[in-house]
């Protein structure tokens, strides 16, 4: 028996899409189980409850093998509840950014790298699965596209990133929790297809819009202090802290997503033309 935790969000939301195709059992752990009402099937068991008060719900973990995390501030009472009720296998969704040079200081790598270490701490059998950033942060851009007056500015234009789809990190997560043996112990970098700038990315956008845009460069204490109304300071220095690394550092795409699911990743062309309605 499998237990998905975040079974609407952006990528539980395809696991478990990717789950119901296969003849397997699972329980999904949702805050809004109505969202799951016209995908049930025999094979899935809807869990309401919110992830962060496991003590509402931790007895749906009886009789479950393996358990898919998303990320929490601190994992110790779900993982205390897990190990109670006899899960041996957890396959945590953690970060990239654990990789990097930068990981010590690093807001996003010290989160999650300190669920994978209490994961570990608690005997757990585990497969890390660190994703690069997902393609779907970039949403957070369509006011830009919506609103703009024939200009853009954002900071750090020349910032990289190895974005990756989030179905090709549902579609991995959901080759391994069907067939954790093959991975235990691993831990599981995932990016996209290539390397982008945020320039670059921008300006697919705006071609895919059919928009001509010029686009100029921000400085962070402007970005720092127009964002502040809109987002809590924690996001907007992970945005940050990401930017100034890539400046500075080289990243590299990984073959994880060819190796396990057989076809190459998603590209974020590709992505962009799903989203294009956000856009506009």
């Amino acid at each position: 028996m499998l237990f998905i935790t975040g079974a609407t969000g952006t990528v539980g939301s395809r696991v478990v899409h990717y789950l119901k195709s296969k003849d397997v059992n699972f329980k999904a752990l949702t805050r809004t189980p109505e969202k799951l009402m016209n995908d049930q099937s025999d094979h899935m068991t809807i869990v309401t409850g919110d992830i962060k008060d496991c003590s509402a719900w931790s007895d749906s973990l009886r009789g479950v093998e393996t358990l898919f995390l998303i990320l929490l501030d601190d994992a110790e009472e779900i993982l205390q509840a897990a190990r109670a009720k006899g899960v041996r296998n957890i396959v945590f969704l953690s970060s990239a950014s654990i990789n990097r040079s930068d990981a010590a200081y690093n807001e996003n790598a010290m989160k999650h790298k300190k669920v994978e270490e209490q994961i570990q701490a608690y005997g757990f059998q585990y497969v890390f699965i660190r994703a690069e950033a997902f393609m779907h942060n970039t949403i957070y851009w369509r006011d830009l596209f919506r609103y703009n007056k024939g200009t853009i500015r954002l900071p750090a234009l020349e910032a990289k990133l190895a974005s990756v789809h989030e179905e090709d990190i549902a579609g991995v997560i959901s080759v391994v929790v069907t067939d954790f043996d093959r991975f235990s112990g691993q831990v599981l970098t995932l990016t996209g297809a290539n390397i982008l700038s945020q320039r670059n990315i921008l300006t697919e956008i705006s071609k895919q819009l059919g928009q001509s845009l010029e686009l100029e460069e921000q400085t962070i204490a402007d970005f720092r202090s127009y964002m502040s109304k809109y987002i809590a300071e924690e996001y907007i220095t992970l945005r940050v802290q990401d930017w100034e690394y890539t400046l500075k550092h080289k990243l590299a795409v990984t073959d994880t997503v060819l190796t396990i699911l057989g076809r190459e990743p998603y590209t974020f062309r590709e992505w962009i033309a799903e989203h294009l309605g956000d856009f506009q």
